[in-house]
């Protein structure tokens, strides 16, 4: 005899829905085009769920920074065990962040300037929770808060984040390779930092919880990389899109962002590499 197959319970009336929980209502109707145009829509999805993965990845670093805070409680090597799981989280949310673009290239270029007059003057330059994760990760800036003036509270965090200690400072405060010196010049600063994690490399058996050091150095260096990947499909697609013209916001467009692309947040674990092959 078959099985019977039984439909989905229904919820009672005092039950959380599906719907509910996810505030999808809610959710679907935050999409406001300011043209008749098509594909409006799908700009404005692809951003929002840029934010809301923002959101997550904000989430995530704080909580890496909490896990390698705590070097020396009692369960450090399970800290630095979780910060590196959650590091790669935070990589494999990278990836899907880079993959998007494609999604938004199915967009013809013309398509985009039928409501590209619609958009000025805002910009992905206003984009708080891009900015907060560059200041979080350790690319502080101060001449960026300009660009949130508009929104006074949302200028006050990314202050915060300026004042408070980057996943960079926490990182190499907690390194175990790394001997506390202070008051050193930039460049020599710079190499001790990767002369202690080519240490590392070359010998994580020597040093407290090494090997759990060494994965969450391999994700770091992930999540650099897929960062320079994101800022590099970035570019191409507004070329792709709009050529070299100018920003809704003012900017200069892909010619301002192709100087990004050598802003890595861990330069030193790149450098260790070019030590470990000398």
């Amino acid at each position: 005899m078959s099985e019977q197959v039984l439909p989905p319970t229904q919820p009672k009336p005092a039950q959380l829905t599906y719907g509910e929980y996810l505030r999808v209502p809610a959710l679907i109707g935050l999409q406001t085009p300011q043209s008749p145009h098509h594909d409006e829509l799908l700009f404005i999805i692809i951003h929002q769920t840029y934010e809301l993965w923002f959101k997550q990845l904000l989430h995530e670093l704080d909580a890496v920074i909490a896990c390698l805070q705590n070097r020396n409680a009692p369960n450090a090597n399970e800290d630095v065990y979780e910060a590196a799981r959650l590091l790669r989280r935070c990589t494999e949310i990278m990836r899907v962040l880079v993959e998007q673009f494609t999604i938004l290239e199915t967009m013809l270029p013309t398509h985009f300037l039928a409501f590209r007059e619609h958009l000025h003057p805002a910009s992905g330059f206003q984009s708080e929770q891009f900015r907060e994760l560059e200041f979080l990760c350790g690319l502080k800036d101060e001449k960026m808060l300009r660009y949130h003036d508009a929104v006074p509270e949302l200028r006050a965090q990314l202050e915060r984040r300026l004042r408070e200690p980057s996943l960079r400072d926490v990182f190499f405060a907690a390194l175990p390779t790394l001997s506390e010196i202070m008051n050193e010049d930039e460049a020599m600063e710079f190499q001790r930092r990767a002369e202690a994690i080519r240490a590392l490399y070359r010998d994580e058996r020597a040093f407290a919880h090494g090997r759990a050091w060494l994965d969450v150095c391999e994700r770091l260096t992930e999540f650099d990389e897929l960062l320079v990947s994101w800022r590099l499909r970035h570019i191409q697609m507004i070329e792709r899109t709009i050529g070299v013209r100018m920003g809704t916001g003012g900017s200069s467009g892909a010619s301002y962002l192709k100087l990004t692309l050598e802003k890595k947040v861990f330069p030193e674990l790149w450098e260790a590499r070019t030590m470990l092959s000398a």
